[in-house]
């Protein structure tokens, strides 16, 4: 595998309308990611991956796998593991090696309150029975302060990455470099909000949805190219839609699926059950930002 740095999308995962997979669907998605130049491809709490079984998530990753060795492209393929059970996660970690995954995305469990020592514990064991790079994830309700970050990446063989989904996440980037963590690769996640941002201050990559994956791949492009001001420019365009789609992941889920199905790429933006759906309002204001970026494909 070739380092995890860039543009890495979490899949969105199609229903149809009695909540069984849409594998056409995910096949098109996948092909529509590849196509844009990804630097990787995820499966996460962006695809709902807790709302799928075991077989439906062991499906999904040999399909994605399929269609990265069809390509002949280098591209990594992460899992999100993580669950409040150790033995649970280290399950799932080997389904996910086994598959193909490079590497394995991995949050605190957020069940119960764990201390400092016992989370060293959690990831330990994950790395002691899974040899592949961990993706720690700080997500709201299971943050990871930056020096537990730092002890995690100095002192556990594969914690090399961290996704960083607590705004502002800018400040913690900042604050976790002035650590000097030992080979940590910070990576932005909340949807990729903050993508310029965070590149400026040291992190080498982002994790947004599956929907706007050319936007991201020609941002990346211009920040290698250290054409800052351009990128600025050109990304800010996104922004306020980015920040629409971050009012909860139920909402995200039907409004990113719903960008998919104008680009081309679902037929439908059905959420597995339960989920909350928005409202007529809330479509509307959708089609607008759709309209202005020029993102639908529907003639």
């Amino acid at each position: 595998m070739s380092q995890i740095i860039g543009v890495i999308p979490i899949l969105a995962t199609p229903f149809n309308k009695n909540g069984d997979i849409n594998f056409k669907d995910y096949e098109k998605e996948c092909e529509f990611l590849i196509n844009a130049d990804v630097n990787g491809i995820g499966l996460a709490l962006g695809s709902e991956i807790f709302k799928l079984d075991f077989e439906e998530k062991e499906k999904l990753i040999k399909i994605l796998y399929k269609s990265i060795h069809q390509s002949k492209k280098n591209i990594n393929i992460i899992i999100n593991t993580g669950t409040s059970s150790m033995n649970e996660t280290i399950r799932l970690s080997k389904q996910a090696q086994e598959l193909g995954a490079d590497a394995l995305m991995v949050m605190p469990p957020n069940l119960i309150t764990l201390n400092d020592s016992e989370i060293m514990q959690y990831y330990e064991a994950i790395s002691n029975n899974i040899p592949l790079p961990i993706v720690m994830q700080d997500i709201p309700g299971a943050s990871l302060s930056n020096n537990l970050i730092v002890n995690l990446a100095n002192n556990i063989e594969y914690c090399r990455y961290v996704k960083l989904e607590v705004p502002p996440t800018p400040l913690k980037i900042e604050g976790l470099l002035n650590l000097n963590p030992k080979d940590l690769i910070i990576l932005g996640g909340a949807s990729g909000n903050y993508y310029v941002e965070e590149s400026l201050r040291g992190a080498k990559g982002t994790m947004p949805g599956s929907y706007i994956p050319d936007v991201f791949v020609k941002t990346f492009k211009l920040l290698k190219n250290n054409k800052w001001e351009e990128a600025y420019e050109y990304f800010n365009n996104y922004v306020p839609m980015l920040r629409y789609l971050s009012q909860g992941l139920s909402f995200s889920y039907y409004l990113s699926k719903y960008i998919l199905c104008k680009r081309g790429i679902f037929e439908s933006n059905n959420v597995r059950p339960p989920s909350i759906q928005p409202n007529a309002q809330a479509y509307k204001e959708m089609d607008s930002f759709i309209k202005q970026l020029k993102l639908s494909n529907e003639k």
